[in-house]
């Protein structure tokens, strides 16, 4: 991963999640995902003002390497968005978490926020923040962030929207666990 890149171009390699590709947004992308965002918005709401300020995604999410857009591709049509937004304190803001509305399954969200999720562990955010859909379902959501390393702190409406608040839970994260000389943690060995 480019941590130095500013531009949408080439800031990251697309992840793929079986049939769904997940990556950077591109300018080409603009008129589709201002179309999404309008149809997927709720009356009267736009969250995160995606769907207004769609000329700015490259100005907000793109200055700086810890923000980031990133649209879902499934057989070369996008069907979902999410982008990540950073402030102070190494709080990530997740926001524009779109799919289209003919997805049947979540396939398609948990691509999206497991790329965003994936960016923040990176970028060294210790909260995430989870601007959300009216819809969600707060008991998977928790369960798919536990199993992405955060652990669920509290959820509240913020101007009728759902606010998920995680942490970065240190505590359970192999990578973080005591190493012998040849780098291997400890506890792995103990299991074999």
């Amino acid at each position: 991963m480019n941590t130095h890149s500013s531009s949408s171009e080439g800031y990251e390699p697309g992840r793929s999640f079986d049939t769904l590709l997940v990556r950077s947004f591109r300018a080409t992308d603009r008129p589709t995902v201002l179309a999404l965002h309008a149809a997927a918005a709720p009356s009267g709401f736009v969250d995160c003002d995606c769907a207004t300020n769609i000329d700015l995604i490259e100005e907000t999410y793109f200055r700086r390497p810890q923000d980031h857009f990133w649209v879902a591709e499934s057989q070369g049509r996008i069907v979902g968005t999410v982008a990540i937004y950073v402030h102070g304190d190494n709080v990530a803001h997740l926001h524009c978490l779109r799919e289209v509305d003919d997805s049947v399954d979540h396939e398609i969200r948990r691509g999206l926020v497991r790329a965003a999720a994936s960016h923040a562990q990176y970028h060294g955010c210790l909260k995430l923040v989870v601007h959300a859909p009216d819809q969600v379902d707060v008991g998977r959501a928790t369960e798919f962030l536990h199993r992405l390393g955060f652990e669920f702190s509290r959820h509240r409406q913020i101007e009728k929207r759902s606010v998920l608040e995680f942490y970065l839970n240190l505590y359970e994260r192999p990578e973080l666990l005591p190493t012998d000389e040849k780098g291997k943690p400890h506890a792995l060995q103990n299991a074999r």
